[in-house]
């Protein structure tokens, strides 16, 4: 028997979510969507033939909507998932679960108060490639990983929302806060102490907001590894993800800088397409993360990537804004 789904906010993951729910999720059947922009929630709604709503309190209402994804802006998240639990809801929730660890640990508290399920949208960990890496690590191939290294460009600025800190968590947490997931689970181990550096590089806009367009960001682990991320919200060419975990006995490597699908060579050098990269890297990834949430659900164990996962890397982000801001290092204290 399917399990029936809405989905909250129609952006371009919202709406991919929608149409994998709607055709491509063994177990799942999209219900009904909704958006503050009546256009687009008809649209999609239309599109995808099912119910749509400008409401999202009025779609909780939809007896046949069962479990719900929430696509919207981070400092939206926490409101919403608390009014979805207290409809009964499981919930899915794009990353970051919320945008303060404060914010975190009550949605925390009110998943194990009603016994629902929460899964957070790190679909990297789905990803076929981290997913071999994984298990190469658990296999012993590298001995034992000691150090992490991570490369994420994103091709053009955030929108304004998502550059300012106290509605996104800024650049540690609205973009790099897959790489602390990964960090934590590449390494098997918690991120203890980050140590920070960055500035504004590349959009002078980013000083009224607060925010940074580069960061640089050291740390420790509690299982004695180490690690490196580098971050910048600018790359001409399209997005640059890259990953590597240095053992004993071996390195792993993920991602590559080159777009080996298709590139173009001038005299001015060589250009590769990697201005839909994202999406095309990643599209079973996100079907996987849906996929394993619905098996979650029907057999009632905890998510791969649960609220708890989600508390944590808020708070690493929440270190890293305060160790750029002191010129310290920080603990994480979870």
């Amino acid at each position: 028997m399917s399990i029936g789904f809405g989905v909250i906010g129609l952006g371009r993951i919202g709406r991919l979510h929608a149409e994998l729910l709607k055709s491509r999720v063994e177990g799942a059947e999209l219900v009904a969507v909704s958006d503050a922009v009546e256009g687009l929630a008809r649209d999609v709604g239309e599109r995808l033939k099912v119910r749509w709503y400008t409401d999202y309190v009025e779609m909780l209402r939809d007896r046949d909507v069962e479990c719900v994804v929430i696509a919207t802006p981070t400092y939206l998240h926490e409101e919403m998932i608390l009014r979805c639990l207290e409809e009964g809801k499981h919930v899915f929730v794009e990353k970051p679960m919320t945008v303060s660890s404060d914010e975190a640990r009550r949605v925390v508290e009110e998943v194990g108060r009603r016994g629902l399920k929460l899964q957070v949208g790190y679909m990297r960990r789905f990803d076929h490639a981290y997913m071999e890496a994984k298990k190469s690590i658990e296999e012993g191939r590298i001995g034992k990983p000691v150090h992490y290294v991570a490369i994420a460009r994103d091709p053009v600025a955030p929108p304004r929302w998502a550059a300012q800190p106290e509605k996104s968590g800024g650049i540690f947490l609205d973009m790099l806060s897959h790489d602390f997931d990964m960090a934590r689970w590449l390494m098997d181990s918690e991120v203890s102490q980050v140590y920070v550096i960055g500035g504004v590089y590349f959009y002078p806009e980013m000083r009224e907001t607060g925010d940074l367009d580069s960061t640089t960001i050291a740390f420790r682990m509690e299982g004695g590894g180490h690690g490196l991320v580098y971050g910048a919200r600018k790359s001409v060419a399209g997005y640059d993800l890259r990953t590597e975990v240095h053992g004993t006995e071996g390195t792993i490597y993920v991602g590559e800088k080159m777009e080996s699908l298709y590139s173009l060579g001038t005299s001015e050098g060589v250009i590769y397409g990697g201005v839909k990269w994202f999406e095309r890297r990643f599209y079973d990834a996100y079907l996987t993360e849906l996929e394993s949430f619905v098996k979650a659900v029907k057999e009632d164990s905890k998510p791969m990537i649960n609220e708890e996962d989600g508390y944590r890397v808020v708070r690493i982000a929440e270190a890293c804004w305060e160790s750029y801001r002191s010129g310290r290092p920080v603990e994480v204290r979870y």
